[in-house]
């Protein structure tokens, strides 16, 4: 408890403000509210406010007792039984206190020494100029939250943005596999991260496959004996095969082709991109509700791309909007699986052996039951199919 905390209603601001400053002068921590106004999302704010001050300043006018925050603000500061020096700047009386208790200043000027003095015994002030406790504005987000990196167009081309995924719980359930290190439903804590809202296309991939310091470059592929020696036997890179479509998700792709590709990407924008452990990509299909599809609990053929569709083969990763998660995370469900960084055998995230590695989504070649947010394959990391494929995330993921 370090600070005073300065309650006023609105058209008491110029007092408060001068006060405010001759508590500043005199070496007080000053808390004062003077950028805002009052809502009720702020009451976490000033009730925090309250619980850290050594003392409470009330400016008593008509308009501070027809304040609903000026009264909000006195109960929680005498059920806290903090210290309490009001002050009358207008008017004949405040029902909260009795007339002796109170500083008169209904001459407008600022309270006498004494008063500060008084302060002095709750909280002794520096021996230089005070400091003003800045007010934390909690932040209202609303989701879906879309943000598009300034390299996109110059790294790899669009369609690419980031999907803002606030932290939370996600529960995975048994694959029905043998080896799954899942031997019951476990529900995980998610840090918040950000999650690419389209997997990676031809176009994109295309990019790290035919750049001078992509593919070729051994740097890419020496996090682990293994994938170097993949990369050995395929020094000239995976074939293209656009079908046509470069904004169509890339698939047949290994798991170390994925990897090598973050870590290109990451070196090239400066950021930490990686990708998705299995956790971190059920929480950006789910959201909170554990819903069974991105969109919503039924099943529904026009929001992805499944066998279903009956279209036999990827398509653009536009294509499906409606079929969005909660976070505005697009193709979760069918056109390809997608890797994660998750081993099926020990739930580990290094980027070290040879184990099989999670796969989520299903892709065009599927039905519907492997559409599903919670469902959970997997594959060896050395398998290039068709229908398999990936998209990448900021942020660590969860221990």
């Amino acid at each position: 408890m370090s600070h005073i905390f300065i309650s006023y209603s609105r058209k008491n601001q110029t007092y408060a403000r001068a006060l405010a400053d001759e508590l500043l002068r005199r070496g007080f921590d000053v808390w004062i509210d003077d950028q805002i106004d009052y809502g009720d999302r702020w009451q976490k704010v000033i009730f925090k406010a309250i619980d850290d001050c050594a003392a409470i300043i009330i400016l008593m006018t008509p308009d501070s007792l027809e304040s609903e925050w000026v009264e909000r603000e006195y109960n929680y500061a005498h059920k806290r039984k903090k210290p309490q020096f009001p002050v009358l700047l207008e008017g004949e009386e405040f029902p909260f206190y009795v007339t002796a208790h109170f500083v008169d200043v209904r001459n407008g000027n600022l309270p006498k020494d004494d008063f500060f003095v008084k302060l002095q015994r709750i909280i002794k002030p520096k021996g230089s100029r005070g400091e003003e406790i800045t007010v934390q504005i909690p932040v209202e987000r609303k989701f879906p939250l879309i943000l598009k990196p300034d390299w996109v167009g110059k790294i790899i081309p669009a369609p690419f943005e980031w999907c803002v995924i606030p932290a939370g719980v996600v529960t995975l359930e048994l694959s029905g596999y043998d080896g799954d290190y899942l031997t019951q439903q476990q529900t995980f804590d998610v840090p918040e991260f950000q999650i690419a809202r389209y997997p990676i296309t031809n176009a994109q991939f295309e990019v790290f496959v035919t750049a001078k310091d992509g593919w070729r470059d051994p740097q890419w592929w020496n996090y682990s004996d293994t994938a170097k020696a993949w990369r050995a036997q395929k020094p000239q890179s995976e074939a293209a095969d656009f079908k046509d479509c470069a904004d169509c998700p890339r698939e047949t792709v290994t798991w170390y082709a994925a990897v090598a590709f973050t870590r290109w990407l990451s070196a090239k924008t400066g950021e930490k991109i990686t990708l998705p452990a299995e956790q971190q990509w059920q929480r950006a299909a789910q959201g909170d509700d554990g819903r069974e599809y991105p969109w919503g609990n039924t099943w529904d053929a026009s929001k992805c791309n499944s066998s279903e569709s009956g279209i036999g083969k990827t398509t653009p990763v536009t294509q499906y909007p409606q079929g969005a998660s909660p976070y505005g995370a697009i193709d979760m469900s069918g056109n390809v699986w997608e890797w994660c960084l998750t081993e099926f055998q020990t739930g580990q995230i290094d980027l070290n052996g040879t184990n099989v590695r999670v796969l989520r989504g299903g892709s065009w070649l599927n039905y519907p039951q492997f559409a599903r947010a919670a469902r959970r394959g997997n594959l060896y990391p050395n398998d290039r199919l068709n229908g398999i494929g990936f998209r990448v995330v900021l942020g660590s993921p969860p221990t």
